[in-house]
């Protein structure tokens, strides 16, 4: 059911303050004047950087039919659509998304974890649309206003809603569990993103954990220690459906187990069920977020089968390993998006296993590590040279701690460098580059690595 104004004014205990025509409509919100549709509300949020109440003309030049509101001041004297004052518009937003996710009857399945999130909320999306009518978080709105946006979504025509959580501070995943009342949960991993928001990995572990904290059914990956040891601390080991391949810790709740891919498929097992499912994305970690993802499809009325069918059909996000075919026969593989040690080993795994002439990996810097980041970042190093990169170029503030690893693991001074720039680096693939030869483009987005892209795409550039 779409949440009624006079619903919103009750959760948030906002007041008309301007003609309560609209009393009986639906309240549909919008936080950006920019993208104001007919009939919806604006809402007029704050930021540290901006003022929502500036842009009340914006918003009504732009359609708005109502305006929420919490400076009696920012409002022009002649208006003609309902006002409603709130004592602070953030909290009344996201009130009334509290409101409206307590009116919907169907699932939520919320996904978080180090890595992997937004993979795993795409796939659950694909493969539990081919069954239900599902909607699910667009790109990646995963903090409380993202949250709220969707559950402003929910409604009648809605069976299943995937939504993404994110948090960079303690606390936050239990405040969008708070919000969004997941029926199931997904823990992908527990890994060190923005490791420098926080105490310790044992408190972005708790952060992460709390997904779990008012009931939702567990899906996890039996390879995370750290979930592991929450699990067994808190007594849900039992309860969990956990995800595993083989070598994998056998666990003691029931288990979602797939095979090693050939052939382009990859056996799957679910208790005593086994079958077949077609697989043609590349990597392990692509492969264990499918699994997790159709472990929410199992635990959300799908069967055994229904959730694995679509495997072959998954689509990545973009920015996602991203394979881009140069004019002269060499490939760039896009995987920017961002950057973690966890999924920088992970992408570099499964770069090594392309079939290149050359594999050359060109690393930028990875944000929010806190202290820790000079040895993960040497770390990360080490892994490029274990796993026979022929060239590492390094970039970014970490760009020397990259190349000492690499060369301390064995790497040839003359393989590994450093660039200054984007422009620098892309100039030198354009000089060098030749076919056969396979480039990974991998960093934190404040690298803006889509720039190294765009600069060796050029057309007619590379060496033949």
């Amino acid at each position: 059911m779409t949440l009624s104004f006079a619903r919103f004014l009750e959760a948030s205990g906002g007041r008309f303050v301007a003609d309560a025509a609209t009393l009986g409509a639906p309240f549909r919100p919008c936080t950006d004047s920019r993208a104001i549709a007919g009939g919806e509300t604006f809402v007029c949020l704050r930021g540290p950087n901006f003022d929502g109440h500036t842009f009340i003309a914006s918003a009504l030049a732009a359609g708005a039919s109502a305006i929420v509101i919490d400076a009696d001041a920012a409002v022009p004297s002649a208006i003609s659509v309902p006002v409603v004052r709130v004592a602070d518009t953030k909290s009344a937003y996201l009130a009334g998304a509290a409101a409206a996710r307590a009116a919907f009857r169907g699932q939520v399945i919320a996904i978080t974890g180090s890595t992997g999130k937004t993979t795993t909320k795409e796939f659950a999306a694909q493969i539990i649309g081919m069954r239900r009518r599902t909607i699910s978080t667009p790109l990646n709105e995963n903090n409380e206003l993202g949250v709220a946006k969707l559950c402003y979504r929910l409604a009648d025509d809605v069976d299943v809603a995937v939504v993404e959580f994110g948090a960079r501070h303690p606390g936050e995943i239990a405040e969008l569990v708070e919000l969004a009342k997941p029926d199931i949960g997904i823990l992908t991993n527990i890994g060190e993103a923005h490791l420098e928001f926080f105490q310790d990995q044992a408190e972005l572990a708790r952060t992460k954990f709390a997904l779990f904290s008012k009931g939702a059914r567990a899906v996890c990956n039996a390879a995370d220690s750290w979930t592991r040891m929450l699990a067994a601390q808190s007594q849900r080991d039992a309860s969990t459906l956990w995800v595993r391949f083989v070598g994998d810790p056998t666990m003691s709740g029931i288990m979602l187990e797939a095979g090693t891919p050939r052939d382009g498929t990859v056996a799957v097992t679910f208790g005593a069920s086994h079958a077949f499912a077609t697989w043609q994305l590349p990597g392990e970690h692509n492969l264990r977020d499918a699994l997790l993802a159709a472990g929410a499809a199992i635990l959300a009325g799908l069967s055994f089968e229904e959730s694995i069918q679509g495997f072959g059909a998954l689509r990545l996000p973009p920015g996602r390993f991203e394979s881009h075919a140069t004019p002269h026969g060499a490939t760039i593989v896009y995987d920017a998006y961002n950057a973690s040690p966890t999924s920088m080993s992970s992408a570099l795994q499964t770069f090594a296993q392309l079939p290149a002439t050359r594999r050359i990996a060109v690393l930028g810097s990875m944000a929010e590590l806190g202290a820790s980041a000079p040895a993960l970042h040497e770390s990360i190093g080490k892994t490029a040279a274990s796993f026979g990169i022929d060239e590492l170029h390094c970039g970014g503030p970490f760009a020397a701690e990259l190349a000492a690893g690499a060369r301390a693991a064995g790497m040839s001074a003359a393989a590994v460098t450093t660039f200054a720039s984007n422009d620098a680096i892309a100039s030198l693939l354009r000089r060098t580059l030749r076919a056969g030869d396979y480039v990974l483009l991998k960093g934190s987005r404040v690298e803006k690595m889509e720039e190294i892209l765009q600069g060796v795409l050029a057309p007619g550039i590379l060496a033949s």
